[in-house]
């Protein structure tokens, strides 16, 4: 189930006990995936707290919202312009 969620509340997740981030307004919470990424923690906690998407889209192919991002999406951007 996907709930409605601000751009207010994804700035209250901005640590590593709590990362939420969006990308495509999608909301995700990848605190569980700090430590699994890829590219590092470094990387994804300079993002968290905010709209990622340019720099999401800049560093990983398509298939990577489709085929990894659905097990993190926790909702949806309420004021997503897209």
């Amino acid at each position: 189930m996907s709930s409605k969620i601000t751009l207010e509340e994804v700035k209250q997740h901005a640590s590593e006990t709590s990362a939420w981030v969006i990308i495509k307004g999608d909301v995700y919470d990848v605190t569980e995936w700090l430590d699994e990424h890829p590219g590092g923690r470094k990387i994804l906690l300079k993002n968290v707290g905010k709209d990622a998407t340019d720099k999401f889209m800049n560093f990983h192919p398509d298939h990577v919202l489709k085929e990894v991002a659905p097990k993190f999406k926790i909702g949806t951007l309420v004021d997503a312009k897209l």
